[in-house]
């Protein structure tokens, strides 16, 4: 009976979770001229919290989102299969990647866990959607490491870093 009750927490949280990174996907939240993806956050989060599964089915949810955007059109128009692949897999890897670094440094605690598996996940969503922009799109290195090295992503990279422990935190506590 207690593990149909934890079962059932896990998919309301999960629904939850997934709920949350549309919303906040569909939003777009300004920093002056750079647009931050909030939702990379709860799919970190989600990802610690509910485990790898989870954390790559948000990431998914989160690339699926993005599809609809539209800033999408643009890569769009230069390679359907190029975007689909890059943008799928940039989220749905970092996701992963994301459950994977956490539940492998768990054992040294939950701030060290969630703060390396958000620096993990913002590296990867950054560096798989370069890695497709070089292929699919024909972006020089110099353009590829302007990119890595904006204000945008390292923006995104406080968030994170800043977020996710504290979040993962009082949430892990809440379950003691």
């Amino acid at each position: 009976m207690k593990k149909q009750s934890t079962d059932l927490k896990k998919i309301i949280t999960l629904a939850l979770l997934t709920a949350l990174v549309v919303v906040l996907q569909c939003i777009p939240i300004k920093l002056g001229p750079f647009e931050l993806a909030l939702s990379v956050p709860v799919m970190i989060i989600g990802a610690a919290i509910c485990g790898i599964g989870a954390g790559a089915w948000l990431g998914l949810v989160f690339s699926v989102v993005v599809m609809f955007l539209p800033g999408t059109a643009a890569y769009l128009s230069f390679s359907v299969v190029g975007t689909l692949l890059t943008v799928l897999l940039k989220g749905t890897l970092a996701g992963l990647v994301a459950g994977v670094v956490y539940k492998a440094l768990s054992r040294f605690g939950v701030l060290v866990a969630s703060l390396v598996s958000a620096v993990a996940a913002t590296f990867t969503n950054t560096g798989v959607f370069l890695l497709g922009s070089m292929i699919f799109f024909a972006m020089d290195i110099a353009t590829v490491i302007g990119v890595f090295i904006s204000i945008n992503f390292i923006i995104e990279l406080i968030v994170n870093v800043v977020l996710v422990p504290v979040v993962v935190r009082v949430i892990k506590l809440k379950k003691v």
